[in-house]
């Protein structure tokens, strides 16, 4: 799936956060969205997912404006991983990844066989199968990071939205969930959209790195082009 971000401006409570953003992902592509906190990058994933709306601008899918998808079915082919660590019900780790499925139900439709063999197949791409009867406000801030991935997965996205993945972790769990969100995009061939405020972590990872502060975009081309204009 393509993803473009055309003359994008967000404002909140009156003060504009992201000004005239223009941004193009070509679908299997891995692309990073780099830069300082407060530099606009989450803001701009969430008028993608729909969480905000932009105050001019549109986001748009395969050529197609983001307000003319139902929400049903952006949500069907927009996976998204926030920064989300605890839950306010200690659901099992199982209950979890089976969440990524609600998209595809209709109102009180349950589970069925279908629904339970994606998820733990999910649970197996990220290794967390041997935890699916684990609560999930147990465990570790690195394996509750790889369970919200498999909940994305779960949903069967065309493009998978990743801010600030490795949030609270030690180097680490940053390498080991970063190694795998890269192997899951060479394994399923998934358009990945990750934000990160870290450029050293994700560069050797990523197709393309977008560099964005104060709301605008600064750099965008290959890894190893940001590095040399930032020399």
């Amino acid at each position: 799936m393509d993803l473009e971000v055309r003359n994008l401006s967000v404002a909140i409570g009156g003060k504009t956060i992201i000004h005239d953003v223009s941004a193009e992902v070509k679908s299997k592509r891995f692309v990073g969205i780099v830069g300082p906190n407060g530099s606009g990058k989450s803001t701009t994933l969430k008028t993608i997912y729909r969480v905000l709306k932009p105050h001019s601008g549109t986001v748009l899918l395969d050529g197609k404006a983001l307000e003319e998808v139902s929400l049903k079915e952006s949500a069907r082919r927009l996976g998204v991983m926030t920064q989300m660590s605890t839950l306010n019900f200690d659901f099992r780790v199982e209950e979890v990844v089976l969440m990524g499925r609600t998209p595809h139900k209709k109102l009180m439709e349950t589970d069925n066989d279908e629904d339970y063999a994606l998820a733990w197949k999910a649970l197996e791409l990220v290794g967390m199968e041997g935890m699916a009867n684990r609560k999930f406000n147990t465990l570790s801030g690195g394996e509750r990071q790889r369970v919200l991935m498999a909940r994305a997965l779960t949903q069967q996205p065309e493009a998978l939205i990743l801010d600030e993945p490795t949030a609270g972790l030690d180097p680490k769990g940053r390498d080991e969930i970063l190694d795998q969100i890269s192997e899951l995009h060479k394994v399923r061939g998934i358009t990945i959209i990750l934000v990160s405020h870290s450029m050293e972590d994700v560069a050797k990872y990523v197709d393309r790195l977008i560099v964005m502060n104060q709301g605008e975009v600064r750099f965008d081309g290959r890894p190893v082009e940001v590095f040399h204009h930032y020399k």
